[in-house]
């Protein structure tokens, strides 16, 4: 009996997934049939199809998320998007694969350490085990971590604290249970919100604050640039938390757990050689980040000597087969194909000339064109995953719009820069694979959760942003 109950759930369950591969393959068909818009080339059209097939088959997953962006990569070339040698491989490939190979090594070499515990062991004796009052406390740490270091090891380092401090200790059941999808998704979107705040809590906020300068010779301060975001980044951070628990409303942590984390923590005893070597290398990295908004240095670089460090000998923090063990590759090859396909979508000009189809043939009011531009940017973010690439096609332009309709270009420039850090809608980008890795959310989960604090977004961008920028002086 129970064999053939197992027989028609794994029936309905291919049939589901064939009928998913299905829906992504008409897609691109009936993109390819229809005809081409005007302004857009053949090619283009065909990239951004691929894109939206992408997305939907990482969305629902029929075949695991990897494997579909590896199947758009090689379809790239039939539709003459790209060359495989001059687009395709060469696209793959970027600092955002090292940092986050160096960012898995970053956290197994923290988890091998009593820092995690006593993080945890703090964090649970202020909530008394309250576990909404868990989420918002895991979610304020890494908010603030995350003003001084990027999202990608912030998530890393507090996704895995929760994982083997809290969700393994409590038996939580992988993609079923609520407490592990709303503590994994609260701190991805945490570690995002709170990188918005400050400058140096992403490197996107220094890259568009660069194309700024260079484009119009406005150059923000980075306390003018706390002043402007860090309201708007607290605001957003209540708003996650309000929704990951709405959403998915945590169950209550036992007493057991409870107990069994306050046992470790006071069993966990004072620091010794191997977590005083990963504090110290982590406090070299954590200043090494922050000085590079101001010498200039890679963080990609900083991070990958980090992980060189872990191995040096007389250091020994990591084995090279406890290393391997801590890399997801699932995630370093799906990162790698979408960025390959989003370097398509730059090549044939689709992302631009969607943004200029739209916004840019507006003829409506300076507020209104603003609002437009935060409603629409979030949106764009799906099509175009990768943070820089995201940022050159679309804030030159609006820099231009700014000078024709009197708003300041700094008003643009934030927009872009928090939208190409942050996604609250699609799990599918690099900080938000480093918890979805885990296995306690799917894609559909982090659309759910995403919804309030993407309109949240939206509405604070078209709001309080130009009275903000306007109080900073611009």
């Amino acid at each position: 009996m129970g064999e053939k109950r197992s027989a028609k759930s794994n029936g309905a369950s291919n049939t589901k997934r064939v009928v998913c591969i299905g829906i992504a393959i008409v897609l691109v068909l009936a993109a390819w049939a229809t005809p081409t818009p005007e302004g857009l080339g053949e090619a283009g059209k065909m990239s951004l199809a691929l894109m939206v097939a992408g997305i939907f088959l990482w969305v629902t997953e029929p075949v695991p998320v990897a494997i579909s962006g590896l199947v758009v990569m090689i379809l790239m070339p039939v539709f003459g998007i790209l060359e495989f040698n001059a687009g395709v491989w060469s696209g793959f490939i970027s600092s955002v694969i090292f940092f986050i190979m160096a960012s898995f090594g970053i956290t197994a070499a923290l988890l091998k350490t009593k820092i995690p515990t006593k993080i945890v062991f703090t964090l649970m004796h202020l909530t008394k085990g309250n576990s909404r009052a868990t989420v918002l406390a895991f979610m304020i740490a890494a908010s603030v971590l995350s003003f001084f270091i990027s999202d990608l090891p912030c998530t890393a380092l507090f996704a895995g604290i929760a994982v083997s401090s809290i969700l393994e200790i409590e038996g939580c059941e992988k993609g079923s249970s609520n407490l592990g999808k709303a503590l994994m998704i609260g701190i991805t979107y945490a570690s995002v919100v709170g990188g918005q705040a400050i400058p140096s809590g992403s490197a996107m906020n220094i890259m568009a604050m660069n194309v700024l300068e260079a484009n119009t010779g406005i150059a923000i301060s980075f306390l003018d640039w706390t002043l402007i975001c860090l309201p708007i980044a607290l605001v957003l951070l209540v708003v996650c938390w309000f929704s990951v628990t709405l959403v998915f409303k945590p169950e209550p942590i036992s007493e057991k757990t409870i107990a069994c984390i306050e046992k470790k923590g006071s069993e966990v005893g004072r620091f010794e050689a191997l977590d005083w070597k990963v504090l110290g290398i982590m406090a070299v990295v954590f200043c090494l980040w922050i000085a590079s908004n101001w010498t200039g240095w890679d963080a990609t670089a900083i991070a990958v000597l980090a992980l060189i460090l872990f191995f040096v000998p007389g250091i020994d923090v990591l084995t090279w087969k406890e290393y391997v063990a801590a890399v997801s590759w699932n995630i370093v090859l799906l990162i790698g194909c979408v960025q390959s396909i989003s370097g398509g979508v730059k090549e044939q000009g689709a992302a631009s000339w969607l943004f200029g189809s739209t916004i840019g043939k507006a003829t409506i009011g300076s507020a209104a064109i603003v609002a437009a531009s935060a409603a629409l940017l979030p949106l764009l973010r799906l099509i175009i995953p990768v943070g820089p690439a995201f940022i050159a096609i679309t804030l030159i332009p609006l820099c231009s719009i700014a000078a024709t309709i009197g708003v300041s270009p700094v008003v643009f420039t934030v927009i872009v820069a928090v939208n190409a850090s942050t996604t609250f809608l699609m799990g599918v980008d690099g900080n938000n694979m480093l918890s979805y890795r885990y296995g306690y959310w799917k894609m559909v989960d982090f659309f759910k959760a995403g919804i309030v604090p993407t309109i949240a977004m939206v509405i604070l961008h078209a709001t309080v942003l130009i009275p903000l920028v306007a109080l900073a002086g611009y």
